[in-house]
Formats: structure tokens, sequence, C-alpha cells
């Protein structure tokens, strides 16, 4: 009999011996330096501490760069490193479909990403409003949501991307920085295909909050939608590509 996820739990301990979890913890505690300076510079007023968390710390700073940097860590060695191993024939071998390794690939890479995210932000949160966390209370499950949106929309696509591409963390780097930190937010035209963008329009419409602002934001249900037709596309190609590559 098959153990239920056991390409999951393969996967996760090939992160924790690849020391990628420390990788990871390291890039989620970035916020709270953050958060110690700007409760150093005086950031108390009720409406300095939501904009400091909502727009500085997790829209400009979290979700455009750090989120998707930390899942093109886990995402790329997901699949990548059983192709530069040449491990991966021997999962093909096995008597599993292409898509339960694909599904149970991205199960890992989300089961990864998304703690080590959303602590990381709970925890910055936590010291920039140290005695006024009702405050900003409203805004955890915005963030929470809008984490879980990225790790997914991310995550397929930079699966998706290493089964094509030996460079694929490098690529993925360039993309982050290139397409979606900087290009998408000064050509309008492309907001309409950055994952970045519907990423943080969950956020600002959970919130719902003036002091919250996003150019041009999607509505919810519109990027909801996009991630999901994005998330299956990307693993229905992703299953595709290792039906048909060369294994040898």
């Amino acid at each position: 009999m098959i153990q239920p996820i056991p390409i999951t739990r393969l996967t996760l301990r090939q992160f924790a011996r690849a020391k990628t979890l420390l990788v990871l913890a390291g890039i989620a505690l970035i916020p709270a330096i953050f958060a110690i300076i700007g409760r150093i510079a005086g950031n108390t007023s009720t409406r300095e501490i939501r904009t400091f968390v909502g727009n500085d710390m997790y829209r400009d700073l979290f979700s455009a760069t750090l989120l998707p940097i930390m899942v093109l860590v886990v995402a790329t060695a997901a699949l990548g490193d059983e192709i530069e191993d040449h491990t991966l024939q021997y999962l093909t071998l096995k008597p599993i479909s292409r898509l339960r390794i694909v599904l149970e690939k991205f199960v890992g890479v989300l089961v990864t990403t998304i703690p080590l995210c959303w602590l990381g932000m709970m925890i910055a949160t936590a010291i920039i409003s140290w005695g006024q966390l009702d405050d900003v209370r409203d805004l955890i499950w915005p963030m929470t949501a809008s984490i879980i949106g990225g790790a997914v929309a991310f995550g397929s696509v930079f699966m998706l991307l290493s089964l094509f591409i030996q460079r694929a963390l490098l690529v993925g780097l360039f993309y982050t920085f290139v397409w979606e930190s900087a290009l998408s937010r000064f050509l309008p035209g492309i907001r309409a295909i950055s994952l970045r963008h519907y990423t943080q329009s969950i956020f600002t419409r959970l919130a719902d909050d003036r002091l919250l602002t996003l150019t041009h934001q999607a509505a919810l249900n519109t990027a909801i939608i996009t991630i999901a037709v994005i998330c299956v596309l990307s693993l229905a190609l992703a299953t595709w590509r290792i039906r048909t590559m060369n294994q040898e």
C-alpha cells in the first residue's frame, strides 16, 4: 500500500537537508528588522502603525519582494533539484501518476513557505504594534489570505519554470526584481499579468482601509479567479512537461 503524500514528505526532508528552511527563516525575519527601526523612529499612533504595517512592510516590502523570493527558492528546488540530481526518473518509475507527483511537490512548496511567511509578518507586526495590537488585529486575515494567494500563484509558476529552464532561480530573480517590482509599478499594461498585483489586491480589498491603497487594484473575485486559473494552468503544464521530457 502506498503511504499518503510520500513525495510531499520526501520534499520536506529535501528542503531540511539543504538548509532551505534556514534561508527562508532569515528572509522572513527581514520585516522584523524594519519593524524595530520603525519602532525606534516613533511610529506609535494608530494611523502611523497601520500605514507602516500595511503599506510599508507588507505591500511594498514583503509581498512585492520577499514573498516571491521565498517561494522562488523553494519552488525551483522542488522539481529542479530532482532534475539536476537525476532522481526525477526514479519518481516517474513509481506507481504514481505524473499529476500526483506535481501536486505533492506543490503541496510541499506551500507547506514550507506559507507558515514561514505568515510567521515572519506576524513577528514584525507584533514588534511595531507592541502594546497596540488591537489597532492592527483586523489586518491579520487580509495578510494571511494574500500570503496564501501569493504562495499559490508564484509557487505554481516557478515550479513550471524549473522544468523548462536550467537556471530557473536566476531567471526567477530577474522576473521578481525587473518584471514584478519595477516594470509592473510603472507600466499599467503589465499590471494585468502581474502576480504581485493580484496578491496585493487581495490584501487591500480585504483590509478595506483608505490608508492602505493600491493603484488600479483588481476586484477581489478577479484576483482570486486569476490566481486560481494561473495555478491550474501551471500545474497542468508541469504535468505535461514531466510526461514528455527526456528522463535520460
